[in-house]
C-alpha cells in the first residue's frame, strides 16, 4: 500500500492511511488530566513499518535518549485502536506544535497529535496543511482497558 502521494511537493499521507490514524485511542499511564496539552508522538515502527519487538525497543531507546535534552517532563502513553490489540508505546510532552513536527520527523513517524486544552489534532508530520481536528476531546479517547497479551504492532 502506499501510504504517500505528493500534491505540489507537499507530502501527503494516502486516505486509508489517514482514516486508521484519525480512529486512534490512548492508553494514558497517568491520571488523563496529564494529557490536556502538548504532542503525542509514538516511538515504535518508523516510517509506518511493523517492526519487531527487539527493533521497537531500539527505536524507543534511542528516542528517550534524545529527548530526556528536552526541558519538559515525559509522559508514556499507549496509542492505539479501540480495544488496544494494536498499540505503539507513545510519548506525551508538553511542547510547541513547531518543536513536536520536529521531533516526529526526527522519529520518522509519518504523523502525531497535538493537543490543546483538551481539544486534539492529528497532523502529518511533514506537510502541516494535512490536519483533521476531532469533535471530541482527547478524553473521550482515554481507554482504561485490559490490554491484550497479544499486541500486533510488533512482529
Amino acid at each position: 500500500m502506499k501510504n504517500y502521494n505528493s500534491n505540489n511537493g507537499n507530502m501527503v499521507i494516502s486516505e486509508p492511511l489517514w482514516q486508521l490514524y484519525q480512529d486512534v485511542y490512548f492508553y494514558p499511564f497517568m491520571s488523563t488530566s496529564h494529557y490536556v496539552n502538548g504532542a503525542i508522538i509514538s516511538l515504535w515502527n518508523e516510517h509506518g513499518d511493523i517492526l519487531s519487538s527487539y527493533k521497537n525497543k531500539k527505536i524507543q531507546n534511542r528516542a528517550i535518549k534524545l529527548i530526556s535534552r528536552v526541558p519538559a517532563p515525559i509522559k508514556y502513553l499507549y496509542g492505539g485502536n479501540h480495544d488496544m490489540s494494536y498499540r505503539e508505546l507513545s510519548i506525551s510532552l508538553n511542547i510547541s506544535l513547531s518543536l513536536a513536527q520536529k521531533l516526529s520527523q526526527r522519529f520518522n513517524q509519518r504523523a502525531f497529535y497535538f493537543v490543546e486544552n483538551d481539544k486534539f489534532t492529528l497532523y502529518n508530520s511533514f506537510n502541516l496543511k494535512q490536519c483533521y481536528t476531532f469533535k471530541e476531546p482527547i478524553a473521550k479517547r482515554m481507554k482504561r482497558v485490559n490490554l491484550p497479551t497479544f499486541n500486533s504492532a510488533q512482529l
